[in-house]
C-alpha cells in the first residue's frame, strides 16, 4: 500500500508535469519571430481575435489554450475569455482549442483582412464534471455576485430555495418553524429582495415574513445572488437585491437525456424524488424540450428532545419548456406550477400575550411530551399554488445589436388555515395574486470600447380576497425605462446606468366593514449606478461600486388591518407610508485563479431613508378570538453596514480549506438605536478532501468535508424603544459533516452523498425564526442524495 504522503507526492508531480505540457507551446510562441512574408506586397500586418465561449450559457472560458499549428504560436484566453493574435499573413490556418473538461476542437478560419471570431467549446461528457477551479472567473460587473452551481449546488438538492442559498456569505435566512424560510441578503428580505424565476420576475405573497417563495429548487442549474441595491437593471424594489434561479439553456445536440434524484432524510423522515428528462430533434435541430417534475413529503421535525407537532410539509411541482433557436432568431416557452401544503406548529398559535409569556417561560411547546411522528397536516397550515407562464424571443439584427421580449404571466393562490374548527373546513384567508410582466431590451453591439443596453418593461398586478379582509383589494401598474453601458479597456472596467419608473395603486377597502373607499397613489423615481473594477494582475482585482434604488410601499403596508394568521398576529398597516430610497456603497476585492488561496472581501454601507418596518406595540389587541400580539407599520431612516469574506486555502492536493463571514451592524437612525430583526454575525468553515481517482477505478468524485457553522448572539437588538417579546437567544454551534461519490456501473455512472447537520444534536435556538419564542431548532439531521443520469442518445454508441 502507498503513503498517503507518497500518492500526494506522485500527484503533484503528474500535475506540474501536465501544465508545464500545456504551456509549452505559450513558451514557444515567445521566443519565435513573427511570420516573414514570401512576397513582399503581402499583407502581414492582420489580426485574429475573439472570446473562448461555453457553447450552452455563452460563459467566457478562463485559460483555454488556442494553438496555430501552421504557425507553431499558441495563446490562452485571458480573464474575460479573450484571445488573439497578431501579425498574421493572409490564408488559411486552423484553430485548436483545448480546455479542462471539454472537447478539444477546431475552427477553421481565412483571414483577408483582420477578424473577430468566437469559439464556442462543448462540455465533455467524458471528462470529470465535478471539477472545479476556485476563483476563475472574474466577474462581469463591479458589484459584488456571488453564485451556486456544479457539484456545490448538487449536495444541496433536498433542500428549500433559502436554505440552498445559506452557503453564499451575506445570505441568511428568514423561518417560520422547520418548513417555512425566505432568504435574507445583509439583513434585507421579502419585498426588498427580487428573484427572478428563469428570467421572469417571482410576484407572489412575498411581503410576509412566513410566505416563503414558491420556486421549486430543482429546475436550477445555478443560483447567483447580486448584493446590494440593484435597481436599474431589475427594477423598484431591488433595495437588497437579486436571487437569479436559471436552470441550463435547452439542449442543442439530438438525443434523449436527462436526470433522477431519489432523496431522504432522518429527522422529519423527508421522502423526495425529482426527475429531468429534455431532448432535441435529430431531424430538426432548432427544436428542443423539457420536462421536470419534483415530489416532496416530510412529516413532523424533531429538535434534540421532542417533536414539533404539525410540522410535515407536501409539495407537487412540474414545469415544462420549448425552445426554437437559429443564429438569428429564437423563442422559447416555459410553464411551471409550484404546490404545496406546510404546517405549522400549533403552539405558535397562542391567542393571547398572556400564553405567549407563558411559552417563553416553559422553554417548550405545552404538548411536546405527548407529540409524536406523523405525515398528517392539520390546521394551522398553508395551501399555496403558484402558476407562471414565460414566452421569449430574441431576435438577431445584424449589426445592430440583439433585440429581446419576455412575457411572464403568474397566478398565486395563498390559502391560511387558522386554528379554529369548521364545517365548512373553508380557509381563515384566502388571496390570489394575478401578475402580467412584459420587458423589451436591445443589446447593441460594441462600440469601440463600449457595451450596454436600454430597455423598458411593465408589470399589472389584480389582488383579490376570501373570507378576510386582513389585505385590500388592489391593483397596481408599473411603467420603467433604464439604459445600461459597460466600457472595457486592458484592465479597467466603467459601469454607469439609470433607470426611472412609475407606480400607480388603487385599493379598494370597507372601512369600518361600512363604507368602501378608493384610496389611489402614485409613486415615482430614479435609480441608478456608478462603478468600477481593475484588475492590478498578479491575480487581484478591486471593485467600487455606487447605486440606488427604492421601493414603493406595498398594499399591506399601507392598508392592512387584522389578524394575520400565519403569523399569529395583529398588523395595523399606516396609510401615510412614503417610498424607501436606499444608497448602497461597496468595495470589493477578489484574489483568483491562484493555484493555493483565492477569495473574495466585500465592504458595504447601506443608507435607506424612510425605511418600512413592523414595529412591536407594548399592548396586545382584543379581538373576538382572544388577545394577539400587535405590530404596527412604522419608518425610519437606518443604515445597515457590514463585511462579507470568503476564501478557500487549498493545504496540499485534493485538501482544501474554505471559509465564510458575515457580518452585519444595523442601525436605527430616528432613535439612535439598534433595528431589530437583523442577523447575528456568522461563521462558516470546512476542511474537504478529494480522493484521487485512479485509473479505470468503479468510484470517481469521492470527497469527505467535516465543518462548522458558529452564530454568535444578537446582542445589537433595540435597547430603548420597541422591545421584543424575549431576549435574543444564545449563539451556537453546529457540527456538519458530508461524503460523495460517483459509483461507475459499466457505462452508467450514479451520484451518492450523504450530508450530515447538527451532528452534536445540540438544542439552540436562532434570532431570525419567528417560532424560536415557542420551540428549538431541528436536531441532527442526515440527508441521503442519490442522482441517476441517463442518456438514451448514447445508448446504441
Amino acid at each position: 500500500m502507498l503513503k498517503l504522503e507518497d500518492v500526494l507526492k506522485t500527484k503533484t508531480i503528474f500535475i506540474a508535469l501536465a501544465l508545464l505540457a500545456l504551456q509549452a507551446p505559450a513558451l514557444r510562441a515567445q521566443s519565435l519571430p513573427g511570420p516573414v512574408a514570401e512576397d513582399a506586397e503581402q499583407d502581414c500586418g492582420l489580426t485574429i481575435s475573439g472570446k473562448v465561449l461555453d457553447h450552452d450559457t455563452r460563459e467566457p472560458l478562463i485559460g483555454a489554450t488556442i494553438y496555430l499549428p501552421e504557425l507553431d504560436r499558441a495563446t490562452m484566453s485571458d480573464a474575460y475569455g479573450n484571445y488573439h493574435f497578431h501579425q498574421i499573413c493572409r490564408g488559411a490556418y486552423t484553430l485548436q482549442v483545448k480546455y479542462l473538461g471539454y472537447e478539444e476542437e477546431q475552427f477553421a478560419v481565412r483571414l483577408t483582412a483582420s477578424a473577430t471570431r468566437d469559439l464556442q467549446l462543448h462540455a465533455s461528457p467524458r471528462q470529470l464534471r465535478t471539477v472545479e477551479v476556485t476563483g476563475e472567473h472574474l466577474r462581469e460587473q463591479a458589484q459584488t455576485q456571488q453564485s451556486i452551481s456544479g457539484r456545490e449546488l448538487e449536495q444541496t438538492r433536498g433542500l428549500a430555495l433559502a436554505e440552498t442559498l445559506k452557503g453564499i456569505a451575506g445570505v441568511t435566512t428568514l423561518q417560520t418553524g422547520p418548513t417555512i424560510s425566505k432568504p435574507v441578503i445583509h439583513g434585507l428580505h421579502s419585498n426588498r429582495v427580487l428573484l427572478l424565476n428563469n428570467g421572469v420576475r417571482q410576484e407572489g405573497q412575498q411581503w410576509g415574513a412566513e410566505h416563503a417563495p414558491e420556486i421549486d429548487p430543482f429546475i436550477a442549474s445555478e443560483m447567483k445572488v447580486i448584493k446590494g441595491a440593484a435597481g436599474v437593471r431589475y427594477g423598484a424594489d431591488a433595495i437588497g437585491g437579486v436571487v437569479l434561479v436559471e436552470p441550463k439553456a435547452l439542449p442543442t445536440s439530438p438525443g434523449v437525456r436527462g436526470d433522477l434524484y431519489l432523496l431522504g432524510s432522518t429527522n422529519n423522515r423527508q421522502m423526495a424524488t425529482s426527475a429531468t428528462v429534455e431532448g432535441n430533434f435529430e431531424k430538426l435541430p432548432p427544436l428542443s424540450w423539457r420536462l421536470q417534475g419534483t415530489l416532496r413529503k416530510a412529516g413532523n421535525a424533531k429538535t434534540p428532545d421532542y417533536y414539533l407537532e404539525n410540522t410535515g410539509l407536501r409539495e407537487q411541482n412540474f414545469s415544462a419548456a420549448l425552445g426554437y433557436n437559429k443564429e438569428k432568431y429564437g423563442a422559447e416557452l416555459f410553464y411551471s406550477r409550484f404546490s404545496t401544503e406546510l404546517g405549522v406548529l400549533r403552539e405558535s398559535h397562542i391567542g393571547s400575550v398572556q400564553d405567549l409569556m407563558y411559552a417563553i417561560e416553559r422553554g417548550r411547546p405545552s404538548n411536546a411530551d405527548n407529540a409524536g411522528f406523523t405525515y398528517a397536516i392539520d390546521r394551522p397550515y398553508q395551501d399555496v399554488q403558484h402558476d407562471l407562464f414565460k414566452a421569449k424571443g430574441f431576435w438577431q439584427l445584424g449589426e445592430a445589436g440583439k433585440l429581446e421580449f419576455v412575457y411572464g404571466w403568474q397566478r398565486n393562490l395563498r390559502q391560511e388555515y387558522d386554528m379554529r374548527r369548521r364545517v365548512s373546513q373553508a380557509p381563515t384567508l384566502e388571496l390570489t395574486l394575478n401578475t402580467h410582466t412584459a420587458e423589451a431590451t436591445f443589446e447593441h453591439k460594441p462600440l469601440g470600447n463600449l457595451t450596454g443596453l436600454v430597455g423598458i418593461s411593465t408589470i399589472y398586478q389584480k389582488n383579490t380576497y376570501r373570507y378576510s379582509d386582513f389585505l385590500p383589494y388592489f391593483t397596481g401598474t408599473t411603467a420603467g425605462i433604464f439604459a445600461t453601458e459597460t466600457w472595457r479597456k486592458n484592465r479597467l472596467q466603467l459601469e454607469a446606468g439609470l433607470r426611472y419608473d412609475y407606480k400607480h395603486l388603487l385599493v379598494k377597502k370597507l372601512e369600518n366593514n361600512r363604507e368602501l373607499i378608493k384610496p389611489e397613489y402614485e409613486f415615482s423615481n430614479l435609480s441608478g449606478t456608478l462603478a468600477a473594477m481593475y484588475d492590478v494582475g498578479y491575480h487581484l482585482t478591486f471593485g467600487l461600486s455606487a447605486t440606488s434604488a427604492w421601493r414603493a410601499p406595498g398594499a399591506n403596508e399601507l392598508f392592512s388591518e387584522g389578524v394575520h394568521h400565519s403569523a399569529a398576529a395583529y398588523e395595523s398597516g399606516n396609510p401615510n407610508l412614503k417610498s424607501e430610497q436606499a444608497y448602497n456603497l461597496e468595495f470589493s476585492v477578489d484574489y483568483f485563479s491562484n493555484p493555493r488561496l483565492n477569495g473574495t472581501l466585500s465592504l458595504y454601507h447601506n443608507y435607506i431613508r424612510d425605511y418600512i418596518y413592523l414595529r412591536p406595540l407594548p399592548e396586545p389587541v382584543l379581538t373576538i378570538r382572544g388577545a394577539f400580539p400587535a405590530f404596527e407599520y412604522t419608518q425610519a431612516n437606518a443604515t445597515l453596514s457590514g463585511i462579507d469574506l470568503s476564501w478557500d486555502y487549498r493545504l496540499a492536493t485534493g485538501l482544501l480549506l474554505e471559509s465564510k463571514t458575515s457580518l452585519l451592524y444595523a442601525r436605527n437612525l430616528d432613535t439612535d438605536d439598534y433595528l431589530i430583526y437583523m442577523p447575528a454575525n456568522r461563521f462558516d468553515n470546512s476542511l474537504r478532501y478529494e480522493f484521487s481517482s485512479g485509473n479505470g477505478g468503479k468510484l470517481t468524485d469521492t470527497y469527505l468535508s467535516v465543518g462548522g457553522v458558529y452564530v454568535a448572539k444578537q446582542r445589537r437588538t433595540p435597547e430603548k424603544t420597541e422591545q421584543d417579546f424575549a431576549p435574543a437567544p444564545d449563539g451556537y454551534f453546529l457540527l456538519q459533516a458530508e461524503a460523495g461519490t460517483t459509483i461507475h456501473f459499466g457505462k452508467q455512472p450514479i451520484e451518492v452523498g450523504i450530508t450530515g447537520n447538527n451532528l452534536l444534536n445540540t438544542a439552540y435556538r436562532d434570532y431570525l425564526n419567528k417560532q424560536r419564542y415557542y420551540a428549538d431548532e431541528l436536531g441532527r439531521m442526515l440527508l441521503l442524495r442519490v442522482r441517476i443520469p441517463f442518456d438514451f442518445s448514447n445508448m446504441n454508441k
